[in-house]
C-alpha cells in the first residue's frame, strides 16, 4: 500500500515541478514579446510621415517580420498588402505586435470567443495582441497605426491604439480634439473599451510625447494591466479632461476606463 502512494506522491511532485517550470518559460516568452513591441513602437516613431519612402518602412517590415496571410487568401498576401509579389502602389505592411506563432493560427475565431465569452478564459493562447500597419502611397509612407487588445485584471478585454497620418481623423463620435495636430478618440465602430490617440507630423514636441507615451509593462506582470490608463496614462487623462469626464458623469464610472479618475 505505501509503496503505490510513494510512485502517485512522486508523480504530483514531477508534474507540479514542470507546470512551475512550464509557467517560468511561458513568462520569459511574454517578456520578450513585450520587449519586441515596444521596439517596434519606438522604430515607428522614426518614420517621418510625408517624407519618408518606402524602404524605411520595408526596413521595419524586415526587421520585425511581416504578419502572416489570412487563411481566406489562400496563403499568399493580397495586392493590398507591400509584403505581396506584386502589390498596389497603394499598400500597407502588416506587423503583428504579438508574435506569437500560436495566435496566428485561428486568431479570428480566438478573438471573436475570448471577447464575446469572457468565461472562456481557460483558451490562454495569450492575455494580449495586437498588429501595426505602416501605409504607403506612391512611395511615400503617409502613417502608421498600431492597437493592442489585452485582457483586463477584471478578466475584460481593453484595446488601445496609436496612429501618425497626414490628418487627424474626421467626424469620430466620442473625442477629444487637444489640438490641431493631437487628438484622442474611441474610433467609430468599435465595440468594447478601446482608446486610440492621433498625431500628425505638425505636432509639438509635448504632444508628440503624451501621444505616443504607451508603457506595456503591465502585460508582463502576472496582474496584468488593470484597464487603458496603464497602458496609455497621458492620452489617457487628456481625453478625461476633455471628453471623458462628460461621458462618467452621464453613464457612470464603466465609461471611465481606469480604476479611478486623475488626480
Amino acid at each position: 500500500m505505501r509503496k503505490p502512494l510513494l510512485v502517485v506522491a512522486a508523480v504530483v511532485v514531477t508534474v507540479a515541478l514542470l507546470l512551475v517550470a512550464g509557467a517560468a518559460v511561458i513568462r520569459r516568452d511574454n517578456a520578450a514579446r513585450v520587449a519586441r513591441a515596444e521596439a517596434l513602437v519606438h522604430d515607428l516613431q522614426t518614420l517621418q510621415i510625408g517624407k519618408s519612402d518606402s524602404r524605411a518602412a520595408a526596413a521595419i517590415a524586415a526587421k520585425f517580420g511581416n504578419a502572416p496571410p489570412r487563411p481566406e487568401f489562400g496563403g499568399a498576401y493580397n495586392k493590398e498588402n507591400c509584403a505581396a509579389t506584386k502589390p498596389l502602389e497603394n499598400c500597407a505592411y502588416i506587423l503583428a505586435m504579438n508574435n506569437n506563432p500560436l495566435l496566428a493560427v485561428g486568431r479570428n475565431a480566438i478573438i471573436r470567443l475570448q471577447f464575446n465569452h469572457p468565461s472562456m478564459r481557460f483558451l490562454r493562447l495569450g492575455n494580449w495582441l495586437g498588429y501595426t500597419e505602416i501605409t504607403v502611397k506612391n512611395d511615400i509612407v503617409v502613417g502608421y497605426l498600431f492597437w493592442v487588445w489585452f485582457r483586463a485584471r477584471n478578466g475584460q478585454w481593453r484595446g488601445v491604439a496609436g496612429r501618425e497620418s497626414l490628418e487627424l481623423p474626421r467626424y469620430e463620435r466620442v473625442e477629444a480634439r487637444v489640438s490641431d495636430s493631437y487628438s484622442v478618440q474611441i474610433p467609430n465602430g468599435i465595440r468594447g473599451d478601446f482608446l486610440q490617440s492621433s498625431l500628425t507630423p505638425a505636432a509639438t514636441n509635448d504632444g508628440r510625447r503624451r501621444a505616443l507615451h504607451f508603457d506595456f509593462a503591465c502585460l508582463v506582470q502576472r496582474s496584468g494591466c488593470a484597464d487603458i490608463c496603464d497602458v496609455m496614462p497621458d492620452a489617457w487623462r487628456d481625453f478625461y479632461e476633455r471628453r471623458g469626464r462628460l461621458d462618467v458623469e452621464k453613464f457612470g464610472p464603466a465609461r471611465l476606463l481606469c480604476s479611478a479618475p486623475p488626480k
